[in-house]
């Protein structure tokens, strides 16, 4: 992603990039199990049970669909007012990072502060370390006020 991104204009890529990879995922499981239902015969109950299975997965992808063209309306629209930049395509941006994968790095970075020379680089490599991941993951566990911009 570009330096000049600010915080919103990070989180506006990262839930596009969300409703893309969920629309991606569905789109494979559909794809999945309308293989699996035309290799059977039509009178078997699992071909039925496949079909309910698809229909619904078809409509959380309608409604997974619109939540992406709502998103992507919005950014459209920031941007057009200057409010926002977005010139990065999803495929580039990264996937949001989960709580437990931060948490894990933030681990790792306090054994590597504890266990560098004082004075050193890597002590100073290890405390920046350590600061940026704590900021992260306290941004990803807040809670987000009900009355908090998208």
């Amino acid at each position: 992603m570009t330096q000049d991104m600010d915080f919103h204009d990070v989180e506006r890529a990262a839930n596009l990039r969300a409703a893309s990879d969920s629309l991606m995922q569905r789109l494979d499981r559909l794809y999945e199990l309308e293989s699996r239902k035309r290799e059977l015969p039509p009178e078997r109950p699992e071909f039925i049970r496949l079909a309910r299975e698809i229909e619904d997965l078809s409509r959380a992808l309608l409604f997974s669909s619109g939540e992406e063209v709502e998103l992507a309306e919005q950014v459209h629209a920031d941007v057009k007012a200057g409010d926002a930049d977005a010139n990065i395509p999803i495929r580039e941006t990264p996937p949001r990072r989960d709580a437990i994968g931060v948490l894990a790095e933030w681990r790792a970075a306090e054994r590597r502060l504890a266990d560098a020379p004082s004075g050193s680089r890597e002590e100073a490599d290890a405390r920046a370390a350590v600061e940026r991941l704590r900021a992260e993951y306290r941004e990803i566990t807040a809670p987000v006020p009900p009355d908090a911009p998208a």
